[in-house]
């Protein structure tokens, strides 16, 4: 069972570079996105709950009772059109003793303007304190960035100690590092889902999984220790043609991380692809394949240069005398229809290779 183990190495090593790719890529939307701030929402925490020292990445979701003045408005400008708000940076209280921002985007504008606009009338003798509604929030606590933060301490208008008492961070209402939560939500999936594309392949590898294949086709023959063995020999004395062994008892290669063993007369068809690759219509490369087509009509894309498919084909010539070579219509509706046919062919070449039709 030796040569399994190697090949299960084999596949490790093929599965490391998904590996590295893929949690390279899920570690840049993490970096760039910082959606990660999503798990705050399992344990959101109340305004009361924080310090000035503690506020900083919170995830809060809690009521907001008063708004004092809006200190930033956000306009779109688009040409021939009145600008849009699209979002307000309001002055609230963080506790009794300091104050903070709520940054507010379009989705509860209306929301928060509403309330801005009872608690000015509160501040004049308009309205009572029972009229002044509450905003209830969840989002992120996030430092100001230099401009935000340049307009947040106009309000001070010099006053140093009232100054103190402004903390410089804001509350993005429904938003996480600039993205709305349910965007955070996807991108965060996003990276967990590349995490698995790495992971879940090199798991996989190292439990063997690529090798399922092998092991089901060396059963077919006998006990599989024994037709490992007999494998093993095969695969340490054939010459290799393109990154496919093949003699008159088996044919093997790696399909990326994935160790496929076929009998020579599992082997149909055999053909070169050849796709012309374009950039606003004009031609920039061709890449090839060599094509495998099996007796169960599984397809097998091994890319390669032209000139290893040729060499390939060449080998398969030789070697499998039973593989039909080339690509028509006609064979792809006779493959798809009639497999028996490449079937009986395999069963009149058989003796050349000194073997009998399996039963």
């Amino acid at each position: 069972m030796e040569w399994l183990k190697r090949l299960k190495m084999a596949s490790v090593k093929k599965s490391i570079p998904g590996l590295i790719l893929f949690v390279a890529l899920a570690a840049a939307l993490l970096f760039f996105t910082k959606c990660y701030g999503v798990a705050g929402m399992l344990s959101p925490k109340t305004l009361a709950e924080l310090t000035p020292e503690t506020m900083d990445g919170a995830f809060v979701e809690d009521d907001i009772y008063f708004l004092y003045t809006p200190y930033l408005e956000i306009q779109r400008y688009k040409s021939g059109q009145q600008p849009r708000t699209t979002a307000m940076q309001y002055l609230t209280d963080f506790d009794d003793v300091y104050y903070m921002g709520l940054y507010v985007r379009s989705g509860r504008l209306e929301e928060a303007e509403e309330m801005m606009s009872i608690c000015e009338d509160y501040m004049y003798g308009d309205a009572s304190e029972e009229d002044v509604p509450i905003l209830h929030v969840r989002g992120r606590i996030r430092a100001m960035d230099e401009d935000d933060l340049g307009y947040y301490m106009e309000i001070a208008e010099g006053d140093e100690e009232w100054a103190e008492l402004l903390l410089p961070y804001y509350l993005e209402v429904d938003y996480i590092n600039n993205l709305p939560i349910w965007g955070s939500i996807a991108f965060l999936a996003a990276a967990f889902l590349l995490l698995g594309l790495g992971i879940v392949p090199i798991i996989k590898a190292f439990c063997g999984g690529f090798q399922k294949q092998v092991r089901s086709k060396l059963e077919e023959s006998g006990p599989l220790e024994m037709e490992a063995e007999k494998a093993e020999r095969f695969y340490d004395s054939a010459q290799e043609v393109s990154g496919v062994k093949m003699d008159r008892n088996y044919v093997f290669f790696q399909n990326g991380a994935e160790s496929v063993l076929l009998r020579p007369w599992d082997l149909a068809w055999a053909y070169q692809s050849t796709t012309q690759h374009r950039t606003n219509g004009i031609p920039t490369g061709k890449t090839y394949s060599a094509i495998l087509r099996t007796m169960d009509g599984k397809t097998y894309t091994l890319g390669m240069k032209e000139q290893q498919v040729q060499s390939l084909l060449s080998a398969i010539q030789t070697s499998l005398p039973g593989v039909v070579l080339g690509y028509d219509d006609e064979l792809e509706k006779l493959y798809k229809s009639d497999r028996a046919a490449f079937r009986r062919r395999w069963e009149d070449k058989m003796p050349e290779l000194g073997q009998t039709a399996p039963q």
